[in-house]
Formats: C-alpha cells, structure tokens, sequence
C-alpha cells in the first residue's frame, strides 16, 4: 500500500467553497479525522485518503460533483456516466472530444476544447462566471483529472510539454511540479494542458469492463497523489519499497539498480524538484501521519517505525516537516449521525 499526503491548501480550498455554499465544514472536517489545529499552518498536511471522505461528504451534502466551486451545481454520477459514454470511442483525440460535447449538454459552468497546431495539442478548460475558488483550485485539480483519465485510457504516461494556468504563480508551485511532471507557466491566457498531437492518435486501450474497475475509487486514483510512472521520485520510492522499519538503501546502489550514475539521478530528481534527502523525508512524514492517525500507536512507536531512536528527534524532524507537532494529528473520529 502506498501511504500519500497532501497539502492543508487542498481542505482551505474546499472549506471556502463549502462555506460560500452554506455547509457547516468544520462537522465534515471531525468526520473525516481532521484536525482543525492543522488549518493554521501552510506546512501541514493530511492523509489522501482523509481528503477523499472529506471531498465526498462534501459532495453529497451539496449533491454538486464541482464541490460548489461553480455557480450551477453538477449532479453526483455525471462523471461516471461521461465515462461511459465516451468508453466506446477509438482513440484519445475522439475520448476527450466526446467528453467535452458530453458537458456542453450538462453544465455552462465550464468551456473546455481541444486545440490542434501541427505537432502540438492543447487542451482548454476555463471556467465560468460565478466561480468561487480564490485558492485556484479547481482548474489545478481538473486538469489532473484529465490528464490521468487520457493516461489510463491509452494505457501509458501521458507526457505533457507544459501546463498553462491564469493564476499568478502560488507559493505552492512544488505541488503543481510535482503533479504534471512538466514546465508549469501561470498568468498565461487559459488554463491548458500542452501535449505532442500523435497522442491524440492513439487507440483506446479499455473497455467499460476496466472502466468498472477504474471507476471504484475515482477521486484516489485520479488525484494522481503518486504522480507520473515516468517520474524518477516514483522509481525510487519503488526501490524503496517504503519499508519503515529498516534502513534506506545507499544513494549510489538505487543510482546503480535504475542504470544510471549518481550524477545523473540527482540531476533528473533536481529536474522534479526533489533530492533523495527529500524522498525519505516524505516517506517518513507521511507514513508518520499515516500511523499517527490510526490512533492506535503512541508517538515513541511511531517515531521508532519512522526510523528515529529519540522521539525528541521525531518531534524536531516532525515539526520542520509539517510546521506543527505530532499530537496535532492525533485526534477522535466524530460518530457518524
């Protein structure tokens, strides 16, 4: 199993829009474990899978698969059954262009295209008036969503050339790096996905049997937390195996088992933005959070499993990483009423 975080940005996006909405976001917040305390600093972080109950307890509660960034609410399915519509189409260029008529006739809070200029392919999402999302959230989040759905169709990485959002530049342009894999340009003229056009050739690789399948858990998998399967983070923490109770291997023997030298890996990681330093910290931060929020281990155990003999250590390490100490995830789940 894959343990994954993400950034507290995530929840403030949804608490805004939540609000704006009339829903009482801090009852979603206890019932999906998370702490309010972690709202206050910008370094925390909470477990996938505690953004996903969140996400969809907010989902029903506003029956709007948009989350109530949107001035018209889409109804919970409507993905699903876009999905299916397009299955049967038999290439990429097709899917995608079958999708965008599919929410032409569903919503006018979105205007997506597919552009085409030679050996270049674009595709556009801009949202529409009445949007509430100062977190610039959503169009971050749907163009995942887009482009691990073009990925698992063809059945290989989708390797974008850029990503273009309107936005200024956040302060948190790590995580759009670390998303796309790609150059990210912002204050550009629409939100876009930048990609060679031989892609949109490419034969679709399902069937709404795998499509059953991949439907079962859509917001995980398609939050694309582990990022691409081209990304040398990924190939790593592979190597790694994310066993936390023994000792990380050697830089130059995962260098030696990928067919690369040293040099060249720490240039490929700088280009992802990461170091080894930061792929074992990640490791042991979330897998941290992770066993800290099933409730049934002390923060002395979870440190040993994170690989610190003195929880002092742990504390330190721990709050450098997320800006807050252990006990701030260490919280009650709210009964479901």
């Amino acid at each position: 199993m894959e343990i994954t975080t993400i950034p507290i940005r995530y929840i403030h996006a949804l608490l805004g829009a939540a609000k704006h909405r009339g829903v009482d976001g801090e009852h979603l917040l206890r019932k999906a474990n998370i702490s309010a305390e972690l709202l206050g600093n910008n370094k925390a972080r909470v477990p996938a899978a505690q953004y996903v109950e969140f996400s969809q307890s907010l989902t029903e509660v506003l029956q709007d698969e948009y989350l109530g960034f949107m001035n018209t609410p889409c109804k919970p399915g409507t993905f699903e059954m876009m999905c299916y519509a397009c299955i049967s189409c038999p290439n990429l260029q097709q899917f995608l262009e079958r999708g965008i008529k599919f929410y032409g006739l569903v919503t006018d809070s979105v205007d997506l295209s597919v552009h085409i200029e030679g050996e270049e392919a674009q595709y556009v999402l801009n949202t529409g008036h009445g949007t509430v999302d100062p977190e610039n959230f959503l169009p971050f989040i749907m163009l995942s969503i887009v482009h691990r759905l073009s990925s698992w169709l063809i059945d290989q990485p989708l390797i974008l050339q850029s990503v273009s959002f309107t936005h200024p530049r956040p302060d948190s342009v790590n995580e759009y790096n670390f998303l796309f894999k790609a150059p990210v340009k912002f204050d550009q003229a629409a939100n876009s996905l930048n990609f060679s056009s031989n892609y949109l050739t490419m034969p679709n690789r399902q069937n709404e049997q795998s499509l059953e399948t991949f439907l079962e858990s859509p917001p995980r998998r398609l939050m694309g937390i582990s990022g691409s399967e081209n990304s040398w983070v990924i190939k790593i923490k592979r190597q790694i195996k994310e066993n936390m109770n023994a000792d990380f291997p050697e830089f130059d023997s995962i260098a030696e088992r990928l067919n690369l030298t040293t040099a060249t890996l720490r240039r490929r990681l700088r280009e992802e933005g990461s170091s080894y330093q930061q792929i074992k910290d990640d490791i042991r931060r979330d897998g941290a959070i992770f066993n800290l929020g099933k409730g049934n281990l002390s923060i002395e155990q979870v440190a040993e499993r994170a690989g610190f003999s003195e929880p002092t250590s742990f504390f330190r390490a721990f709050k450098r990483w997320t800006g807050v100490t252990p006990r701030a995830y260490i919280t009650k789940k709210e009964p479901v009423t």
